[in-house]
């Protein structure tokens, strides 16, 4: 009998490469698409459940307070009346609620209340001179809104530390009424030691996560917001000259003025880098690793011990030795050792070639120069990753495809490439989304340039929108501080949107527990 389904599948089958290829990129395109889509819908349902579960947790406040008796209902004004007033068994868990409640007290007084009064203006008196010559101090713009975030961040904290005690102090009161005994302070010592060690030894590296990466990354948001730095004509750098919050305007400016014209440019070379540098690397690297794990091939340790060495050497003494041996100068006495070498060694008379285009302003050889330096100085880790994947694929699935006829075309086709993948697809991403800030090969290579002027702007046509940051917010006489916070923020965006949308759409995490 004719079946439609099948001739279908083989019109699909004997299609041409390149419509294949076409249509598996439309179909990841649309599939990625898709996942934005539903992440979209999702959010009017995640922001109606944040309020529910936010009026689930008033109400049971409430209910605690209606249910509890003194002990537990004092427990709302102070942290561990509910633990240390019933027993001197809880007097070590009362007397640490109590302890956040007092440094959350005197924090605010001294140093969180002053500062986050102040949020709304980030300050109103500048540094200067008084009447008698004096220097008097002002208020630090930059300090207010640092303080002001971890303020806002502890009061958060603190909301979900009074319910925890609340929540304590009740049940502490339903083991009295049940008269089930209450632990002492060495059961508590060996709970937090034993059956809750996960919450010890987590709770620093999260206070560290929020101090290090949390508030820096919402003080830069924020700055972006501001006109701090070089705005309007005026440097606005704390304590002399304030700044203030200016709404979008820094956004106007980078997208739509100024820097309209270049960031698109800028973004436009840093995936192109991105894309080069990460496959480049892959590719690369597994026929290197697939080479030296031939069986015919001799002395493999020796192969990677080679190709290890790039690794041991520090990124940035390798980039910087390539700068200089790949340098060149007008005065041919002056230029770079790879130009002596083809003249001395291979006779090439007056080869002063200048590799990355600094003095000839040549954009094409600058981007291919570090393209080709970072597959050196990247391509060993791909090679060792990839060479562990290689020993561990099952010799009987080779053995097989002989039997069938495959070829080694076609062997590397059906096992070998979808076994690395699955393996290394994680990684793969992972390493494309960290090449969009690889701040390293540009400036230590080619410092960003050769320069251009456009609109007025100089930008380094190997310039990567970190590079551009870096240079907009130090290198600068007067920092844009602002501008570079909004460039950040674009950055953080796209580098999240490859880092999360397509990390989640990879087979490998999709089928984690299994290989198909």
């Amino acid at each position: 009998m004719y079946n439609s389904n099948n001739n279908q599948s083989w019109k699909e089958y004997n299609r041409p490469w390149y419509q294949k290829l076409g249509l598996a990129i439309w179909t990841y395109i649309r599939n990625v698409g898709l996942m934005i889509w539903s992440v979209i819908k999702s959010i009017p349902f995640k922001l109606r459940d944040f309020v529910f579960a936010i009026g689930r947790c008033f109400q049971g406040l409430w209910y605690r307070f209606q249910k509890g008796d003194w002990r537990t209902r004092m427990s709302y004004l102070i942290f561990g009346f509910g633990c240390f007033s019933r027993s001197p068994k809880q007097f070590l868990k009362g007397f640490a609620w109590l302890a956040v409640e007092a440094l959350f007290v005197v924090y605010m007084v001294f140093l969180g209340g002053p500062n986050l009064a102040m949020f709304g203006t980030l300050g109103t008196i500048e540094e200067g001179f008084d009447e008698m010559g004096n220097l008097s101090a002002g208020h630090n713009s930059l300090k207010i809104l640092i303080f002001g975030v971890a303020t806002l961040m502890l009061l958060v904290f603190f909301v979900y530390m009074y319910v925890k005690n609340t929540k304590v102090a009740y049940e502490t009161q339903k083991r009295v009424e049940a008269g089930k005994p209450l632990s002492n302070a060495r059961q508590q010592i060996n709970y937090a030691l034993n059956d809750g060690f996960h919450v010890t030894v987590l709770t620093l590296p999260i206070i560290g996560i929020l101090l290090i990466t949390v508030l820096p990354l919402l003080c830069n948001i924020l700055i972006a917001f501001t006109n701090y730095g070089y705005s309007d004509g005026v440097f606005h750098s704390p304590p002399a000259h304030l700044f203030t919050w200016k709404g979008f305007s820094a956004f106007s400016f980078v997208f739509a003025q100024s820097y309209g014209s270049i960031i698109w440019r800028v973004l436009a070379w840093t995936l192109i880098w991105a894309v080069f540098a990460t496959f480049t690397n892959f590719f690369f690297g597994m026929f290197l690793a697939m080479m030296i794990n031939k069986k015919s091939i001799k002395l493999k340790p020796l192969w990677r011990i080679c190709f290890i060495l790039v690794i041991a050497v520090p990124d940035f003494v390798t980039l910087l030795m390539m700068s200089r041996f790949f340098g060149y100068s007008p005065d041919v006495n002056l230029t770079g050792p790879f130009n002596l070498i083809l003249q001395q060694w291979f006779g090439i008379k007056g080869a002063n070639v200048d590799w990355f285009g600094t003095y000839t302003m040549n954009d094409t050889a600058a981007r291919v120069m570090v393209i080709v330096v970072n597959l050196w100085r990247g391509m060993p880790f791909t090679m060792l990753a990839t060479s562990g994947i290689l020993m561990n694929i099952p010799e009987e699935l080779y053995e097989s495809s002989r039997i069938d006829g495959a070829g080694p075309i076609r062997r590397f086709i059906s096992i070998t490439f979808p076994y690395i993948m699955f393996v290394m697809g994680p990684q793969l991403i992972t390493t494309f989304t960290g090449n969009i800030n690889n701040f390293n090969v540009i400036f230590f290579l080619t410092g960003g340039g050769p320069d251009r002027n456009i609109d007025g702007q100089i930008i380094g046509a190997t310039d990567l929108l970190v590079t551009w940051l870096y240079s907009m917010t130090i290198e600068k006489q007067f920092p844009e501080y602002n501008y570079g916070a909004v460039i950040g923020l674009f950055t953080f965006l796209v580098s999240s949107f490859f880092a999360l949308i397509v990390f989640n759409s990879s087979k490998s995490i999709k089928q984690e527990d299994t290989f198909q």
